[in-house]
């Protein structure tokens, strides 16, 4: 869904901007955050010194990724910035990019959980019929958007945090060998390349996203069963 799909249906419309607008001025900062939080329990204070440790959506804005979003309901923040020579323990200086990467797509899991939660606990008021929709189309939207962001950066493509963690795994002399080459190839090349790729594992892509949004869905109720709160 994107933002062309909800012209001519001006309720639908309104509702798609405002899921947009707590997107980027609230999720991406969020997941830049917790790449620059994760950073300084490492030692590498440089995204503090930058000023990026702050929810400020300005601090994070990257046009292109927020346009992107805003059309196509998938984007990106300016990428915070992390120093591997500042981490404390230079031994583990992958494994700690690593923990920095996955922290990305983590807060995003969190921010599924924390929508579905209160898209849960908005269930236990009664509403009229138009604020119900409104309700959980924006609450939906945003636990499905974090879902997909977690998945989709946890793939291991280069830019994606994933790559950081699969620069982990493998041998530092084969990640070197494939960083090269592809620091070789045409910009427009490996975009094409790039959206090809996704085209083929769309298939898996959403199964992981349909399994991990059920898990979250599932996981809400069972905080409020935990409680006895039901509807």
């Amino acid at each position: 869904m994107g933002f062309f799909s909800t012209l001519g249906d001006t309720r639908q419309m309104l509702l798609y901007v405002l899921t947009m607008v707590l997107m980027i001025g609230f999720i991406m900062p969020v997941h830049e955050c917790a790449h620059g939080l994760m950073a300084k329990a490492l030692g590498d204070d440089t995204a503090e010194r930058a000023g990026r440790l702050t929810l400020n959506p300005m601090a994070h804005l990257n046009l292109y990724g927020a346009l992107l979003m805003f059309l196509i309901g998938f984007g990106w923040a300016e990428p915070v910035p992390v120093n591997p020579v500042r981490f404390r323990n230079q031994k583990r200086r992958q494994g700690y990019m690593a923990l920095v990467a996955f922290a990305g797509p983590l807060s995003n899991l969190i921010m599924a959980l924390l929508g579905a939660v209160i898209y849960r606990a908005g269930l236990c008021f009664d509403m009229n019929a138009d604020f119900y929709f409104a309700f959980s189309y924006v609450m939906m939207y945003i636990v499905i958007l974090n879902v997909g962001l977690a998945v989709f950066n946890m793939l291991p493509i280069m830019p994606l945090d994933g790559s950081r963690i699969l620069n982990w795994i493998m041998p530092d002399r084969l990640m070197y060998k494939i960083e090269h080459a592809l620091s070789r190839v045409n910009p427009i090349v490996y975009l094409v390349a790039f959206f090809v790729i996704m085209r083929l594992i769309s298939g898996p892509l959403w199964a992981v996203e349909y399994a991990l949004f059920e898990w979250i869905i599932g996981g809400a109720d069972w905080i409020f069963n935990l409680f006895g709160l039901t509807i």
